[in-house]
């Protein structure tokens, strides 16, 4: 027990430390500048453009109200967030698992290899784990209000991004997996299915309907679907459950114990529904193989491994396998230590914020086209929190790959921040483009102070 307090103390620690030193992430650019537009009484798919579902929006502007939209703000609420999933998650495990301490060692390990998958940065997955988590809390009770609020957890996971429709499935699992054989006083499956839709349709009409009321469409909201994703194909799922393993490193034992015992385990809803979510949420690596989408199965990777070591270590005497899924829990500790923590060596976030302030002042207020090919500033730093609004008006945001396409882009905007190493490719391969940028124009160079990002401005 003092050992799993000491390594919860250092993972809480992680995240606070983090929260003043993490390395800078372009898109809480992006989301503190929707959620800003939200203080102001702007509608989103009305006002401005986003390709998410709103719900974390609506969510972070109570604290951003109070201590604004600031990176420490931010991140202090992101922060807050994952300390409560741990805790949802903690929840799940007590009415599963007597053993506290292997509670915690749990617990340790869903926020150590949160931070790996990065957890300092503001990401719109703490969110949808927020609503899914509380959903599953719900639907376990089996109750015709409990399974109606799971309901409408399930439409606020998925209102905070399209992957959060996960929940929803397993939801329908674990109730169309329920067994009420000779209990009459308990609901039938088919009444906790009814009340289950009416809770996700409430809250849809609530959510969806408000917007409509305020001049949103549906097809404005088309957006958030995902359907404009590149997916990355077979092989980044492949990277994505190698990445998984490589931090939750006890996960094939508990899969293994899981199919071994598959004949008296059947009738475990949660197991069944733990396995489920591990594998259907990885599939969102498919489109694209990042690390942070990975926390979508992380808590469903940790239920199933520590029940089945509770299950078949501590009631069947296996001391050592409790002692190994422990040590396991040293991996993304240490890996953290090694590649998360060079943030107290150097500060990146400051540094981008000089650069950023300096090119806010150059480029000319009102400039609603602008085309950035840095990867230390993306156009939300150059436009700060206006961002949204802007891309609503068909600014480009930059990320343009070498080879592709570039003319339409350039011809079409107002101003340039361009990187040392895309300049000597237009240079070099598209002269009449650049001809076209330097042409009747002043350039500025901007320099970080540390002198490893260099960037040039054009108006």
């Amino acid at each position: 027990m003092r050992l799993a307090k000491l390594l919860l103390l250092i993972a809480v620690l992680s995240f606070v430390l983090s929260i003043f030193c993490s390395a800078e992430n372009p898109d809480i650019y992006y989301y503190m500048g929707c959620v800003q537009l939200l203080l102001e009484g702007k509608v989103p798919f009305v006002d401005f453009h986003t390709h998410y579902t709103p719900m974390s929006f609506y969510m972070a502007c109570l604290p951003a109200y109070f201590f604004g939209t600031g990176n420490t703000a931010a991140l202090s609420f992101v922060t807050f967030l994952n300390f409560v999933n741990a805790g949802l998650v903690y929840c799940l495990l007590r009415r599963e698992v007597k053993d506290k301490t292997l509670c915690l060692f749990a617990v340790v390990l869903y926020l150590m290899s949160l931070f790996v998958m990065n957890g300092v940065c503001y990401m719109l997955e703490p969110f949808i784990m927020f609503w899914g988590l509380l959903s599953l809390i719900a639907v376990q009770r089996e109750s015709l209000w409990s399974v109606l609020a799971a309901g409408a957890f399930s439409f606020f996971a998925f209102w905070t991004k399209q992957y959060g429709l996960g929940f929803f499935v397993l939801n329908i699992l674990y109730l169309l997996l329920a067994r009420r054989e000779g209990d009459k006083a308990s609901p039938s499956r088919a009444g906790l299915a009814v009340s289950f839709f009416i809770g996700f349709a409430v809250a849809g009409c609530c959510m969806v309907g408000a917007l409509l009321m305020q001049g949103a469409t549906l097809s404005g909201m088309v957006g958030f679907s995902g359907q404009a994703y590149e997916r990355f194909g077979f092989l980044s799922l492949l990277q994505g459950y190698g990445y998984l393993l490589r931090v939750v490193l006890f996960l094939p034992v508990g899969i293994y114990l899981f199919i071994k015992h598959f004949k008296s385990l059947r009738d475990d809803k949660l197991l069944i529904v733990c396995l489920c979510g591990i594998l259907g949420f990885m599939l969102t690596t498919y489109v694209r193989p990042y690390p942070h989408y990975l926390q979508l199965s992380l808590p469903f990777a940790v239920l199933l491994i520590a029940i089945m070591v509770d299950r078949y270590g501590i009631q069947l005497g296996n001391e050592r396998l409790v002692k190994w899924f422990k040590a396991s829990i040293i991996v993304p500790l240490v890996l953290v230590m090694i590649g998360d923590y060079n943030f107290i060596f150097y500060n990146e976030r400051q540094a981008v914020d000089d650069v950023a302030a300096e090119v806010a002042k150059i480029i000319p207020e009102g400039t609603d086209k602008v085309y950035v090919s840095t990867k230390l500033l993306c156009v939300a730093h150059v436009n700060r929190y206006g961002a949204p609004m802007l891309w609503k008006h068909g600014m480009s945001n930059g990320f343009v790959e070498e080879g592709e396409p570039l003319r339409e882009v350039i011809m079409d905007a107002g101003s340039y921040v361009i990187d040392t190493v895309k300049l000597e490719y237009l240079r070099r391969e598209e002269p009449e483009l650049m001809r076209h940028i330097e042409e009747g124009r002043h350039a500025t160079r901007i320099d970080c102070r540390d002198k490893r990002f260099v960037s040039i401005v054009y108006n």
